[in-house]
């Protein structure tokens, strides 16, 4: 499948959309998170999808557990609207190329079990509050630019059994003593 994503909007009962691995293009529609208040989880991975995250992506905030955005061309920053996605479970952000800095309000997504934003170019320093989550088991920040190393890095849970967290630690400001494997941006074993 190709072309934009479109008119998913009129079909207000859709409760999960799998559309990864086409050759979808252009931006994300923000009608599609607009208008279907069902939606539980939505795959768009591995597309040729454009621009930015669109903020309408909160009106799906009671229901939505799966944002997989995964492998595109999205751009701009993670807007703080995902972090009202109070029941997100998984939030796959990695290779795109989002910039900024990660929203300190990640720290409130209490569901959440696996958060991916591998190969961007976000940087500053990783929020504390995602490292301190009660369900997370795994955290993916490798290939960016954080140079700010981790809020508050004494109060994370080290070794916290069940969460792995991948991450460039050369470019954490006192390494990453959370991190179950550091890599570099030269390993190809990471």
């Amino acid at each position: 499948l190709s072309g934009r994503i479109g008119h998913l909007s009129d079909m207000t009962g859709l409760e999960n959309v799998h559309l990864y691995q086409n050759s979808f293009s252009g931006p994300i529609d923000g009608s599609i998170f607009a208008s279907l208040f069902n939606l539980e989880t939505i795959f768009l991975s591995s597309n040729s999808l454009t621009g930015r995250i669109p903020p309408e992506v909160v009106q799906v905030q009671k229901k939505l557990t799966g944002l997989y955005l995964s492998d595109n061309e999205l751009d701009g920053i993670i807007p703080e609207g995902v972090c009202a996605l109070y029941k997100l479970e998984d939030l796959y952000l990695d290779s795109n190329a989002l910039q900024g800095t990660l929203p300190s309000c990640l720290g409130n997504l209490s569901s959440l079990k696996r958060f991916h934003a591998f190969k961007n170019q976000i940087h500053g320093n990783v929020p504390s509050g995602l490292l301190n989550l009660p369900h997370l088991i795994e955290l993916g920040l490798e290939e960016n630019d954080f140079g700010g190393g981790m809020d508050g890095q004494a109060t994370c849970r080290a070794p916290k059994k069940g969460l792995s967290i991948w991450a460039d630690c050369a470019e954490l400001d006192g390494g990453c003593e959370c991190c179950e494997k550091c890599c570099s941006d030269k390993d190809k074993n990471c």
